[in-house]
């Protein structure tokens, strides 16, 4: 049988075609991307008041203790001018006097530093910004070589966020004739890390004991406190051993 050419037949299938639907798709699609986009903005926005509300909180408690610490102080202050005035009392009454008066002196010593210490944290002069290296104070005790320790590290200016990071503490001096040092946590069963570990939005201290080696001759404790992340910073001050002892934690 003899074929015949030709052109080749292409076979067409017949789909039904729906403008109205395909709109309605797109519709759709733009108000779900539309709610997500929202859903976005509404949690970031209640996130952002949250963390707000929380730091307004915070910074009105810091200002509710400034006031009653500044309350405490002006009136310890009257008591200690009261007392200084009674020149009527007896011997025996006026030495109760007189240790009432240097205790309530001692009192008003440890509100000013704590009043100092709020103000710095709410109201920073331009040169203490960040993380600060606020305090470092040692008392001795009735034991030999025995001392309480303190180190207070402070973050001023924007605590909107925790600061975070390391701080080294150390203890230099002499032993047998030579210059040694000592990291606390060899001295201290209340620290357990060379260095130590620190998350903190306004302040946070260290405290315990720690006891000198016999044959050591302590000259100088050394702080060295490093950052991390965006307020990455480091700070390092050193203090006298003897000013230290003597109610002295001017550091250099």
């Amino acid at each position: 049988m003899k074929k015949v050419k030709g052109t080749p037949v292409t076979n067409y299938v017949a789909r039904p075609y729906h403008p109205a639907r395909r709109r309605l798709l797109a519709l759709v699609g733009l108000v779900l991307v539309g709610l997500m986009v929202y859903s976005a903005y509404w949690y970031g926005e209640q996130v952002g008041v949250g963390q707000e509300t929380r730091l307004l909180l915070e910074r009105n408690e810091l200002r509710a203790e400034l006031r009653d610490r500044t309350e405490q102080l002006e009136s310890l202050r009257q008591r200690v001018a009261v007392l200084e005035t009674a020149s009527f009392v007896d011997k025996e009454a006026n030495d109760g006097v007189r240790q009432l008066n240097r205790e309530l002196s001692d009192r008003i010593a440890e509100l000013e530093e704590e009043i100092a210490l709020y103000q710095g944290i709410m109201s920073p002069s331009v040169n203490s910004a960040g993380l600060t290296i606020q305090e470092v104070n040692l008392t001795t005790t009735p034991s030999d070589n025995r001392y309480r320790f303190k180190v207070m590290l402070t973050q001023v200016g924007n605590n909107s966020t925790y600061l975070r990071g390391f701080v080294g503490i150390n203890v230099l001096g002499v032993a047998n004739g030579e210059a040694t040092a000592f990291p606390l946590k060899d001295l201290s069963e209340d620290i357990s890390d060379v260095d130590i570990k620190f998350r903190y939005r306004y302040f946070q201290d260290f405290t315990g004991e720690l006891v000198l080696p016999e044959g050591f001759t302590p000259d100088q404790i050394q702080v060295v406190a490093q950052s991390v992340g965006d307020k990455a910073a480091r700070v390092e001050r050193a203090y006298n051993w003897s000013d230290l002892e003597n109610g002295n934690n001017v550091g250099q």
